[in-house]
Parts: C-alpha cells; structure tokens; sequence
C-alpha cells in the first residue's frame, strides 16, 4: 500500500493496484445468470472491491495534519482491516485461479470442479459484502437478483459432486495442500488427527530449535509463560 501511496508501480498479482481509478470507474454489462458466472466478471468484481477500498484507505492516511500513529491506531483501525480483508480475498481467488489454470491435471474433470469452487467463493464474497460496486457504480438495479441466482446455479450444479470433492483422495490434492481430520473417506478421525500430530514438522526432533535459546532460560529462572 505504501509503494502505491508513493507512486511506485506493483508488480505480479499485486498489479491490479497500478489501475485503481480505472477499475473504480468500470460499469457491469452483465445481463444474465450465466454472464454473471463467468470467470473474468467475477474477477472483475473482487478486484473493484479491493481496489475501491485501497484507494479510500490511501487517500485518508495521506493527511498530513493526523500522525500516523493515531491514525492507524484509532482513525482508521476499521478502515484498515476492511482493507486487508477484501485485498486478501481478491488474492486468495488470483492465486487459486492461477494454480489450476498452470496444474496439469491427470482427470480433465477434475478442473472445471475447481473452476466451480472458484467461482462460489466469489460469489460468496460477494454476497457478503458487495456494497462498493453500488457506491462505484458497478452494480446497478438488478445486480442482487442475478447474484443470488447465480449461486444457486453454481450450488446445484456443485451439488452431485460435494461428497467426491470433500473424499478426494489422489496425487491430485495431496495431504500437505488438504490437512483435515475428517476429509477422508473411511471416517477414522481420530486416527488422521494421531497421523497429522506425529508426521508434523515439529514432532521430527527431539526439542525445536528454540527450546534451548528461548524456553529453558525462562524456566531456569522461574519466569512464567
């Protein structure tokens, strides 16, 4: 945020930062349901959310008469989540979506399932929390009625397919992407939970790397954690 507060051009998927105006300025041609679905609609969506409320962001810290402290601190605290929030979610969706579209998948059904999902977390999102494509003009009259009837199509076509997405069990999704106790198909939680907590990073020493700098010369002189 600061290097587009000063000027300085994002790079990679942050650069949707660099057209913040633009993006701000865009009107929605979606008519229909299936318009609606589309990828690079939905994309756009996320994006003027985000960028809307960057932009909002910057402008207030830009005061001069406020210390930055105070600020951040008081002023703009919600301001400041809201911001990282939607930023984040955008994020979350740019860098899934490009995962799939660079994976080779063995199964050529396996991508349109995941393409679904991306399209239900942004509509998700946007049920959420879509009041800035009003304020921006993006959305108009209209708008909430093809969203909320676009994720009812996105769910009943989902549906069939929620049982086989949550058992998946292939190299396709492999445990260190989908770490659940529940997500298998025999059901034997308890014993995935015993599996995670043996195999984890940090049951493969003895003591962490930490213990000896950090934890013993805390207890050695009786300090409490």
């Amino acid at each position: 945020m600061l290097s587009i507060a000063t000027g300085k051009p994002a790079q990679g998927i942050f650069s949707y930062l660099n057209n913040i105006d633009e993006l701000c300025q865009l009107k929605s041609t979606v008519k229909t349901v299936d318009e609606f679905l589309e990828l690079d609609h939905l994309d756009k969506c996320l994006a003027i959310r985000a960028a809307f409320i960057v932009r909002d962001v910057v402008k207030k810290l830009a005061k001069k008469d406020i210390k930055k402290k105070v600020a951040i601190n008081d002023l703009y605290a919600q301001d400041l989540l809201m911001m990282s929030k939607a930023h984040h979610m955008y994020m979350s969706f740019v860098i899934f979506m490009k995962s799939v579209e660079n994976r080779q998948f063995k199964c050529p059904n396996i991508k349109p399932l995941l393409l679904l999902l991306a399209k239900i977390f942004a509509l998700k999102q946007l049920s959420l929390d879509s009041v800035v494509l009003y304020e921006t003009g993006f959305f108009t009259s209209g708008s909430k009625g093809l969203l909320l009837d676009a994720m009812k199509k996105a769910l009943i076509e989902l549906r069939p397919h929620m049982i086989p997405l949550v058992e998946l069990k292939t190299d396709e999704l492999l445990d260190h992407s989908h770490l659940s106790a529940i997500g298998n198909k025999y059901g034997d939680i308890y014993e995935r939970q015993l599996e995670l907590a043996m195999n984890s990073r940090l049951n493969k020493k003895d003591k962490p790397d930490y213990w000896d700098s950090l934890v013993k010369p805390i207890m050695q002189q009786g300090g409490k954690l």
